[in-house]
């Protein structure tokens, strides 16, 4: 769980970043679209082993960047009138 928190805040700070940088919205959609398609395919074929701990660590913590990059572009789609900075300060 600490990697996927960690892994969550930091992909919302990176977002954030992006965003001044002028990255469009549906490219941060797109990027976590695909990385949350190719975690779904990997967990879908992967056998579990418990030698394999960093596995384990890195599944959890793509799936914090995955849900990071949900969580604040939803809210930033959704917040009134486009005042950016309310919706990542609505970070859970």
């Amino acid at each position: 769980m600490l990697a996927y928190g960690v892994s969550s805040v930091l992909s919302t700070l990176l977002a954030e970043h992006a965003e001044r940088r002028r990255v469009s919205r549906e490219a941060l959609v797109g990027v976590a679209a695909v990385l949350q398609l190719g975690l779904l395919v990997f967990l879908l074929v992967w056998i579990p082993d418990r030698n394999l701990v960093g596995v384990f660590v890195a599944v959890s913590a793509l799936s914090g960047i995955c849900d990071g990059f949900w969580i604040t572009q939803c809210t930033c789609e959704f917040s009134a009138m486009g005042k950016l900075k309310t919706s990542y300060a609505t970070k859970r």
